[in-house]
C-alpha cells in the first residue's frame, strides 16, 4: 500500500493542472468548496467554426473526493463562452477513488485526463458545432420542458435570460441557441448550475436534445390534418 494520502479535491485539481500544462494548455478557472471541484481548461488547438469565429478545445472536470467526471470542452474565443461535451466518446467517469490505493487513483485520473485531450475529441466537437451553424434551432421554443427536467434553481429566470439572448440576435441556428445558453452560463455564479447549463449548451450544439414527445405528437397530428385537407 502506498504511503501517499488519498486523493482530495485539492490534489485532483493539482493533477489536472499538471496534465494540462504538460500539453501546453491553460487552466481557465477552478472552483472548490471543500467537497466539490469544478475546473476547466483550454489546449493549444484552435479551429474556425465561422469566419473570424474560432473555437478552442479543452477539458472540463467536475469531482468530489470519490468521483470525477471529465469531458471534452469547447471554448468560443470571441465571447469567452464554454460548452461541455458530456455526450462525447472521450467522456470519463471515475468512481470510488477514495477506496483505491492513492498511486492507482492518481494513475487512473491522469489516464482519464489524457483520454479527453486527444485530438479527435476536439475535431468531433468542431464538426458538431459547424453542423449546428447550419441547423435551425427548433428547440428554442421548447426549452421550458428541458428546464423542467433539469430542475435548476431559478430555472424560469434562467430560461427567460436564455430566450432573451437568443431572440436578441439574428442567428436562429443551433449554434445561436448554444451561444445564448453558454453566455448565461458564463455569468452564473452557482458552479453547479453553470456546469449544467454548459452541458446543455454542448448537447444543443451536438443535436443531442429532441423536442418533447408531446410536441412530436402535435406535429404529427397537424401534418395528418394538412394531408387530409390537401
Amino acid at each position: 500500500m502506498s504511503s501517499r494520502q488519498q486523493l482530495t479535491t485539492a490534489t485532483v485539481a493539482e493533477v489536472f493542472a499538471e496534465e494540462i500544462t504538460s500539453r501546453s494548455g491553460v487552466v481557465l478557472d477552478t472552483v472548490q468548496d471543500g467537497t466539490r471541484l469544478f475546473t476547466r481548461s483550454i489546449l493549444p488547438s484552435v479551429r474556425e467554426v465561422l469566419p473570424d469565429d474560432k473555437l478552442q478545445g479543452g477539458v472540463a472536470l467536475r469531482g468530489t473526493e470519490s468521483e470525477v467526471w471529465l469531458h471534452p470542452y469547447v471554448f468560443r474565443i470571441v465571447c469567452s463562452n464554454g460548452a461541455i461535451m458530456a455526450h462525447a466518446l472521450q467522456t470519463q467517469h471515475l468512481t470510488e477513488l477514495d477506496q483505491q490505493d492513492p498511486d492507482d487513483a492518481d494513475a487512473a485520473l491522469r489516464e482519464a485526463i489524457q483520454a479527453c485531450c486527444v485530438a479527435e475529441a476536439f475535431a468531433t466537437s468542431v464538426r458538431e458545432f459547424r453542423t449546428a451553424t447550419e441547423t435551425q434551432a427548433d428547440l428554442a421554443l421548447n426549452l421550458s420542458s428541458v428546464f423542467s427536467r433539469l430542475r435548476l434553481p431559478n430555472g424560469s429566470d434562467l430560461l427567460r435570460h436564455i430566450l432573451d439572448q437568443f431572440f436578441a440576435e439574428p442567428d436562429r441556428s443551433r449554434f445561436g441557441l448554444t451561444n445564448a445558453i453558454t453566455s448565461v452560463a458564463r455569468d452564473t455564479r452557482d458552479p453547479e448550475v453553470r456546469w449544467r447549463l454548459e452541458e446543455l449548451g454542448g448537447a444543443v450544439a451536438a443535436g443531442r436534445i429532441s423536442p418533447p414527445p408531446a410536441l412530436d405528437a402535435r406535429v404529427r397530428k397537424s401534418r395528418r390534418r394538412h394531408v387530409a385537407v390537401a
